[in-house]
């Protein structure tokens, strides 16, 4: 059993908020085999709506019949479907399988390691648009305002590699975090008034506002 302890710290989940065996058999009589992890993650957390449908979209069991692809199964798709997420179907019978990322269905580039990682990584994207204080301000970051960051704040640890030219996460507490996107483009969120308070004063004055 995957338990996702970040993600449910992250948006202060405390219950089960998923999809039946029922909905996932759905899932199931399409792609067969499904990595443990992703039945767990849609078991635990799959009808979290500021988590899944924010910003990107989770794919729901009933919607899966409309991304069908012959050599993926395709579980996320950014909001304009400008790219999709998938995991090949050589991997469904992993537990916690590599990630791809693709913009045409044809071309797939890795994505994450791990698909853990992947969940772990898109709630820290979703949170930037969907906890309680978010700042929805963009800035433009010098090379000393990113060292000012690095210096300052703790590395998430996750990240994706091709989306946006590369994101990274970073923040001191559990319930925040600090986005920075294709390397000098930031935006900022907490689930706590106190935390999004304190990224306010150390990060509203870098960089440019966009």
């Amino acid at each position: 059993m995957t338990y996702f302890p970040i993600i449910k710290s992250l948006f202060h989940i405390t219950e089960p908020n998923g999809f039946s065996d029922d909905e996932i058999q759905l899932i199931k009589n399409i792609f067969g085999n499904l990595p443990q992890v992703f039945v767990d993650y849609y078991k635990e957390l799959g009808k979290v709506q500021n988590l899944n449908h924010t910003q990107d979209l989770l794919i729901v069991p009933e919607r899966f019949q409309y991304y069908k692809h012959n050599d993926y199964l395709i579980f996320y798709s950014e909001n304009q479907k400008a790219c999709v997420w998938g995991i090949h179907k050589d991997d469904l019978s992993k537990s916690d399988p590599p990630v791809y990322m693709s913009f045409d269905e044809k071309e797939w580039n890795l994505e994450t390691e791990k698909l853990s990682d992947f969940f772990t990584a898109m709630a820290f994207l979703q949170a930037g648009f969907g906890l309680e204080f978010a700042g929805n301000t963009f800035y433009e970051l010098e090379q000393h305002d990113l060292d000012f960051i690095i210096k300052n704040f703790s590395d998430k640890g996750v990240s994706f590699k091709q989306w946006l030219e590369g994101i990274k996460f970073y923040g001191n507490h559990d319930d925040d975090v600090i986005i920075i996107l294709g390397g000098n483009q930031m935006f900022y969120a907490a689930n706590s008034q106190e935390h999004f308070t304190d990224l306010d004063e150390a990060l509203s004055k870098l960089g440019e506002l966009l």
